[in-house]
């Protein structure tokens, strides 16, 4: 009983750390699966200030309109090298577009870019995407109870049941 009293009390103050530490974006790496399809003209992290950074992509679309895009969103934590952590799931975002609320913890992730992109529409697609000036806001995301680290979003994006572009959103979390 007093055991389970003890670790009772360790929870209450660590739970405070691992929700309130907030993330910083450090680095980005995006690559086109098939240049035929999609390329990327711009994909950067610009540093605004100490411990902030922006985020802007441009994806040119070589065939359009698209009707049918796959995303699956995977978050890696590391330890010897990165491992998967927490979620890795694969939405039709055509439909999650009409009824993002079926799927939370996605929307959760897409409702912080809704304001900075133009991907946030259900299908077709008749235009290049984009992120411009992309900041990561400290209360964003502090319903996500994760711990302090160095972590890895990968999202990769199908049209046609095909992956097509595949980026990488390197962070790290206080």
């Amino acid at each position: 009983m007093r055991t389970g009293l003890i670790v009772g009390v360790i929870w209450v103050f660590l739970w405070p750390r691992l929700v309130h530490g907030g993330f910083v974006l450090q680095n980005v790496i995006c690559e086109s699966l098939d240049a035929s399809y999609a390329e990327f003209k711009r994909c950067e992290m610009k540093v605004v200030r100490r411990g902030v950074a922006s985020f802007y992509m441009l994806v040119k679309l070589h065939k359009l309109p698209i009707n049918s895009v796959d995303v699956n969103v995977s978050l890696f934590k590391r330890s010897n090298g990165y491992r998967p952590f927490l979620f890795n799931q694969t939405v039709d975002y055509c439909y999650y577009m009409r009824n993002p609320q079926a799927h939370p913890l996605i929307y959760m992730l897409h409702k912080v870019l809704f304001k900075k992109t133009n991907m946030n529409h259900s299908c077709p697609f008749d235009h290049d995407l984009r992120v411009d000036d992309f900041t990561y806001d400290q209360n964003d995301l502090l319903d996500l109870p994760l711990p302090s680290g160095d972590y890895m979003l990968k999202i990769l994006y199908a049209s046609y049941k095909t992956w097509r572009i595949s980026t990488k959103v390197y962070m790290k979390k206080n």
